[in-house]
């Protein structure tokens, strides 16, 4: 390795360390239960492998007790594409071993 890249990396640890330790810690009790009162409900769609390949989606919602602030957070995903002969004709294999074995279905 050579000596500029270990600075380098010397330099951006000593950095991160800097910020880590100029974080101010809670002043008193009163400080730190304004931080972990939160309340997270979860809604979430039945996990299930659509053969079509549609899309399953998962909402959180976070809401802060103190202010009455909420939060909503959604992942959106798609489902698998299965494997048959015309999803193959419109979506060819990228890989060697793709293109060389045969279609399964699902």
């Amino acid at each position: 390795m050579q000596i500029q890249n270990l600075l380098i990396a010397a330099a951006a640890a000593a950095l991160a360390g800097g910020a880590a330790f100029a974080q101010q810690a809670p002043q008193s009790a009163s400080d730190s239960a304004t931080t972990t009162t939160t309340t997270t409900t979860t809604t979430t769609a039945e996990p299930t492998v659509a053969p079509t390949g549609t899309a399953t989606e998962t909402s959180v919602t976070t809401t802060d007790r103190s202010s009455g602030a909420s939060v909503t957070n959604t992942t959106v995903t798609n489902g698998p594409v299965p494997d048959t002969p015309e999803n193959r004709a419109k979506y060819v294999p990228l890989s060697h071993a793709g293109k060389r074995s045969a279609p399964r279905g699902n």
